[in-house]
């Protein structure tokens, strides 16, 4: 009997094989949730061990006792304070035009809350928000997503045209590098070679040619809202993100001079928006890591690399722990809401 039961086929010994089958199913999607949660730790830790082998834990133990708090505080309070404001304008603006009537006073909670999913990285916020517009105004998630894109789109705008302006005003760097195979021309490159695409993007979304390819293209999938945007639209939200954006890049400047440390404006203007963009790839815990060594890169020589590791560090943790705190307070009454009937969107 023994020998038997053995040599029988799958088809004759049913039970035995969809138990395999069962235990093979679930065996990846656990093997890839353990990747999924343990990966950026280990990432996050390969890269802090880079940074604190490039620079001495002792001189940013050292750069910390430099700041000036008194300076700090108040600066980093008041960009995150226009920061947050201006955040949840441009969401409330977007989804007015877009996806469904909606009101400031209700967007603004609801963007605080999503804060706690930023932590995890930049897009799952995004993604929070957009759940939120879905689920509260019952707009089809497809709408939702593309209604983020946009927002986020524009993100991009502005951060590469604040770096175009900033290589403009660099005396090391200038136009004419886009032909030189040097670190500077793949600046050049990356940042003119964007803000072009970017721009011709604008076009077709503001001209809406009726070609097929174009419309298959450019207006569907992602982009499936993108035929009811205007130029007045792409304009204030240009207008908003770029007030955001240029107080962020003061308060930085500001807060590197509470180190002591004194970095020419301009070279701030090009910079910081490419360190946001390259903190927001979703592959580190808070973001750490990331940031740090774009500081590191991008600064040699303005500063010491205590100094910019040290800033860095508070000028991240001041954010995290800001948004923190508003996520926390905004939570519970966003879930209340939620809870409640939503209500008929906008149709125009």
């Amino acid at each position: 009997m023994i020998f038997c039961n053995i040599n029988r086929t799958p088809e004759e010994n049913p039970g035995k094989s969809k138990s395999g089958d069962i235990n093979s199913k679930t065996k990846k999607p656990v093997t890839w949730r353990i990747i999924r949660n343990v990966l950026p730790w280990a990432v996050t830790a390969l890269i802090l061990i880079y940074v604190f082998k490039q620079v001495p834990l002792s001189d940013v133990r050292e750069a910390f006792a430099l700041v000036r708090l008194h300076i700090f505080i108040p600066v980093s309070l008041f960009v995150f304070t226009i920061f947050f404001l201006a955040d949840s304008l441009t969401h409330h603006l977007a989804f007015n035009w877009l996806a469904a009537h909606t009101k400031f006073l209700e967007v603004l909670p609801a963007r605080g809350a999503t804060y706690l999913l930023t932590q995890l990285n930049f897009f799952a916020g995004q993604g929070g928000i957009g759940y939120w517009l879905s689920r509260k105004k019952k707009v089809p998630a497809g709408e939702a997503a593309s209604t983020i894109v946009f927002v986020m789109f524009m993100d991009f705008f502005v951060i590469m045209f604040l770096s175009s302006i900033g290589i403009l005003l660099m005396p090391e760097i200038h136009p004419g590098h886009f032909f030189n195979i040097t670190s500077k021309g793949s600046l050049v490159r990356v940042v003119y070679i964007s803000l072009a695409v970017i721009l011709f993007m604008v076009f077709i979304w503001v001209d809406k040619p009726e070609g097929k390819l174009v419309r298959w293209l450019m207006f569907r999938g992602p982009f499936m809202v993108f035929d009811r945007l205007k130029f007045s639209h792409f304009a204030w939200m240009f207008l908003f993100k770029l007030i955001r954006y240029i107080v962020e890049i003061i308060g930085a400047w500001v807060g590197l001079k509470a180190f002591g440390v004194n970095v020419p404006l301009f070279k701030v203007f090009t910079y910081l928006p490419l360190i946001y963009l390259i903190s927001a790839i979703p592959i580190t815990v808070l973001n750490l890591g990331t940031s740090q060594v774009a500081w590191l890169f991008f600064f040699e020589g303005a500063a010491s690399p205590g100094v910019l590791i040290a800033f860095s560090f508070l000028w991240h943790f001041s954010f995290v722990v800001a948004k923190m705190t508003v996520g926390v307070t905004c939570l519970p009454s966003v879930t209340k809401d939620l809870s409640s009937d939503p209500s008929r969107p906008r149709r125009d």
